[in-house]
């Protein structure tokens, strides 16, 4: 699938991979990082996921672009579902308000970046 072989989605899913590693096996803490970068990481992710599927699943078309209004509906569902309501179903969640603003730029550098037609297969 050439959606999930593009250059920035690859570092994006290095750097989380790596951060998940050092936090979860190694028990190193970098503060910043581990309260942002998942957040961060998290919409570009989850979005070209869906681009792929919708790409390569549904339509078989690598010009489909995410519209705007398909990446906002999916910030606001996810800003909503990570930050209201997984924090009042578990005390395992937290909600951090910081974390919207995290998806925000996130879902920008996707719709920027990654959701982009591609040439060829």
């Amino acid at each position: 699938m050439a959606t999930l072989r593009q250059p920035a989605f690859i570092v994006i899913g290095i750097a989380f991979v790596i951060h998940q590693l050092l936090q979860k096996i190694l028990h190193i803490n970098l503060h910043w990082l581990d309260h942002y970068l998942d957040p961060l990481l998290c919409m570009p992710i989850l979005l070209t996921l869906l681009l792929a599927e919708r790409r390569h699943l549904f339509y078989k078309n690598n010009n489909y672009q995410l519209s705007l209004k398909e990446v906002m509906i999916a910030l606001i569902i996810l800003s909503v579902l990570f930050e209201v309501v997984f924090p009042k179903l578990s005390s395992k969640f937290t909600a951090d308000w910081g974390d919207i603003i995290t998806y925000i730029i996130g879902s920008s550098f996707f719709y920027i970046v990654l959701n982009k037609p591609l040439l060829k297969d």
